[in-house]
């Protein structure tokens, strides 16, 4: 049975999340839907990455087997006719039967966009507003402190389940904020990357920064949560999933990846 790995751009808010869940509108549940009329027997999906609600991507990478050979462009077009308009197939490849897409992952990149303006944001429906910052020049010092391999797990939240067991450590690769004005209003980027992120933890990271840079937490108190681990005391909100986006998975090698 061949394996196919498709990656997907996906807005995720009209869905409850990326996995499965019983009655409920998820990625993982419409894909095995229309990958299953196509292959004539259940299809199981395996995506690169749990996302929560409302949580987007420009590409999120699954796989999943099927019960005959197709050409990967084929079966691509077959699929996307399947999905809804805020799903969509951009590449495909065929990948050999033990490829995981998320086990074989080596490195995962999102974005967090704020836009900084007086009134509420109408159109730009993919960015959190937040009316005011007093000391925005503090997320230049504050991202590239999360850089390196440490336990961060006070900026996450648990699941209630059998993964809150799983060790907290995780390497950051790089993390910056890139600040640009706008005719409508200034936009300030969060880019991270690293080898694996924990529950709700890149909008941890966020609300946090944002708690400093408004003001009503010193630096020092972000430092501090970098260095207590699971102990940290919790700085600021969790930032809305709005703002979220999952930007890149990286393998290597990279499967073959065909654009449609």
């Amino acid at each position: 049975m061949p394996r196919f790995a498709f990656d997907l751009e996906y807005d995720g808010r009209a869905f409850n999340g990326s996995q499965a869940q019983t009655g409920l509108r998820t990625l993982q549940t419409l894909l095995a839907q229309a990958m299953t009329e196509l292959n004539g027997e259940t299809v199981q999906v395996r995506p690169a990455s749990r996302l929560d609600a409302e949580v987007c991507a420009e590409h999120l990478p699954c796989d999943a087997l099927f019960a005959r050979d197709w050409q990967p462009l084929e079966l691509a077009a077959a699929l996307t006719s399947r999905l809804p308009a805020d799903v969509s197939v951009t590449r495909v490849a065929a990948v050999h039967d033990r490829w995981h897409a998320q086990h074989d992952a080596l490195s995962k990149r999102y974005r967090y966009v704020l836009v900084q303006r007086g009134s509420r944001p109408v159109l730009d429906l993919h960015a959190t507003w937040v009316r005011q910052l007093d000391h925005p020049e503090l997320l230049h010092e504050m991202a590239p402190l999360l850089v390196g391999r440490r336990d961060l797990s006070g900026f996450a939240c648990l699941r209630r389940d059998d993964s809150d067991g799983d060790d907290p450590v995780r390497t950051i690769h790089a993390a910056s904020w890139t600040i640009e004005p706008r005719p409508l209003g200034t936009y300030l980027t969060f880019h991270i990357s690293g080898d694996g992120f924990l529950y709700k933890q890149v909008r941890g990271m966020v609300g946090a920064m944002i708690h400093v840079a408004k003001g009503r937490k010193p630096l020092s108190a972000f430092t501090a949560a970098i260095d207590a681990g699971r102990s940290a005391e919790r700085i600021g909100n969790i930032a809305p999933a709005k703002g979220l986006v999952l930007e890149r998975v990286v393998y290597d090698p990279e499967p073959a990846w065909l654009p449609l």
